[in-house]
């Protein structure tokens, strides 16, 4: 199965891997699971899944707020 990291900022690739089912339940993920996170995970029909993360640019550009 496909999975593909995707920024939740700008939208950019940031990676894909190829898993098995097991492999994405030792990651915690189930992708026969009815309900997925689906702010974070979404599903294609084809079976595919997309994780929505932030890449290393989008992070980088966010402020930091140091505690007083």
């Amino acid at each position: 199965m496909k999975v593909t990291y995707i920024c939740d900022c700008c939208g950019a690739i940031i990676g894909s891997l190829s898993l098995t089912e097991e492999e994405l339940r030792q990651m915690g993920v189930d992708p026969r699971a009815a309900e997925l996170d689906e702010a974070i995970i979404k599903s294609a029909p084809t079976g595919d899944l997309f994780i929505y993360s932030l890449c290393e640019t989008c992070v980088d550009s966010m402020p930091v707020f140091e505690a007083e």
